[in-house]
């Protein structure tokens, strides 16, 4: 008898996201794939730690599968544990390659996980990542594809300190290769984009950070042009108070629940397929509140997940 066995009830389980169960057979309805990357940060190495931290927040004693309540409002829900099927994939083994072979390990791998009938949420690692998965998204899966981007910077640096694959500069690869058309793409909130940047995003005009009202008026006008979404949440996009464990805090920032509000209506398109969430460090998440706001994040973007979609 393995000694496993003689100590049944008494170990912990494997981990796993709020319990989920995995499909008796065929592709999960939400695939997980861990990206454990930050060679190309350029302030505060770490978050090459965060896919585990925030696989380790699910799994904890104190998560459930059933939604927030925010703000008063009602979502007597099914729990995810009756809703969908998931399999978490694992992490690539990409902590340590430089960049310009990241990149092409990143961008193959999502190819290859497009071919299947799955949603699939990414778990970062710097912003970097979104530039090759959803290169290779595009590749395995070829769309129109728009993109919603949720941080307090906009990431449309020519380069960063001379090096073109950086955290800073993703959303400009992503536009300069033609894989999503800088009109298709709906941000928020930017509020430590520099002048010209913010302009860039907003048609020309140098306003201030986005409104929820109008990013969301934005994103279902996006989602009639394409045939997938990609949604990509950056920590920082929330306020120190709530997310102090980011590689780039920035002053401000919506509440944890006008962020929760504007993914839920992305996810309302039914155009939603792929996700990232990115930027998490634990080395500077000292109390876990970073890792808990990732969880939940997570799970809002499970429901998304599980809403009937038009793809």
């Amino acid at each position: 008898m393995p000694l496993r066995d003689l100590l049944n009830g008494y170990l912990r389980l494997p981990r796993d996201f709020f319990g989920i169960p995995s499909p008796d057979k065929g592709d999960p309805d939400v695939g997980v794939l861990g990206i454990p990357y930050d060679l190309t940060s350029s302030h505060t190495p770490g978050t090459r730690f965060g896919p585990d931290a925030i696989r380790r927040a699910t799994d904890s004693e104190r998560s459930t599968s059933f939604p927030l309540s925010l703000g008063g409002e009602d979502r007597s829900m099914e729990p995810l544990t009756k809703r969908i099927t998931l399999e978490d994939v694992g992490d690539l083994e990409v902590t340590l390659r430089l960049p310009e072979a990241a990149q092409v390990d990143i961008s193959e791998a999502a190819a290859k996980l497009a071919g299947s009938d799955s949603r699939l949420l990414f778990l970062g690692g710097d912003h970097f990542i979104t530039y090759p998965v959803l290169k290779g998204l595009k590749r395995g899966r070829p769309a129109d594809y728009g993109l919603v981007y949720f941080d307090s910077h906009a990431d449309f640096y020519e380069d960063m300190g001379g090096y073109q694959l950086s955290h800073a500069s993703t959303v400009r690869r992503i536009v300069d290769e033609g894989i999503v058309s800088l009109n298709n793409i709906a941000a928020f909130d930017l509020r430590s984009a520099v002048p010209e940047q913010r302009e860039q995003f907003h048609g020309g005009t140098r306003s201030r950070p986005i409104a929820p009202e109008n990013f969301k008026r934005a994103v279902k006008e996006v989602s009639k042009r394409v045939e997938h979404l990609y949604v990509s949440i950056d920590l920082d996009v929330l306020s120190p108070d709530v997310a102090p464990g980011v590689s780039h805090p920035e002053s401000g920032g919506p509440s944890f629940a006008e962020l929760l509000q504007c993914v839920s209506a992305t996810f309302a398109t039914g155009k939603v397929r792929y996700a990232d969430i990115v930027e998490l460090n634990p080395m500077l998440d000292n109390t876990g509140i970073t890792a808990i706001a990732a969880r939940d994040i997570v799970k809002e973007i499970l429901f998304g997940f599980s809403r009937p979609q038009s793809f």
